[in-house]
């Protein structure tokens, strides 16, 4: 074969400025698919009937949608810890060992506080019970909780 031996570069940029992103391959015409698609994670099933210069088009699509996401939205690929909820300290208690009569009355104290001073009163009144991990742990959920309401 004539061909043996060649190889091609292939660039997909993220922007079309200079500052943008961008990934090039190297290799064996037939090994940069394969390549293309692992990097961008594409469905192979979905792409296997498109040609290289298709495949090309279609990575770069990905990778500019992505980018007018991040840039549109200022959001960000990896996702920032999600939300506590309402009821993040009750989910924190029940992931600690089952807690006894006293450290569960203070745990629904501690759901039932509505705002940071009365967690702060709270902690204050019952400092040594907070030497338990899943007693801080509610409370520690419950004043995030407040804060992001």
């Amino acid at each position: 074969m004539a061909d043996e031996g060649r190889s091609i570069t292939v660039t997909i940029k993220y922007g079309k400025g200079y500052e943008d992103s961008w990934v090039t391959f190297r290799g064996a015409p037939e090994a940069i698919p394969g390549d293309i698609v692992s990097f961008f994670g594409l469905d192979c099933d979905t792409l296997a009937e498109l040609t290289p210069s298709e495949l090309v088009v279609e990575a770069t699509h990905t990778a500019q949608g992505a980018m007018h996401v991040v840039r549109g939205l200022d959001a960000r690929i990896v996702p920032s810890r999600p939300a506590e909820t309402a009821d993040a300290p009750r989910k924190a208690a029940q992931a600690a060992a089952k807690p006894d009569t006293t450290t569960q009355a203070l745990l629904d104290q501690i759901q039932a506080c509505q705002s940071a001073d009365a967690l702060k009163r709270l902690w204050a009144e019952n400092q040594a019970a907070f030497g338990d991990e899943g007693v801080m742990n509610a409370w520690k959920a419950r004043g995030r909780a407040l804060a992001a309401a």
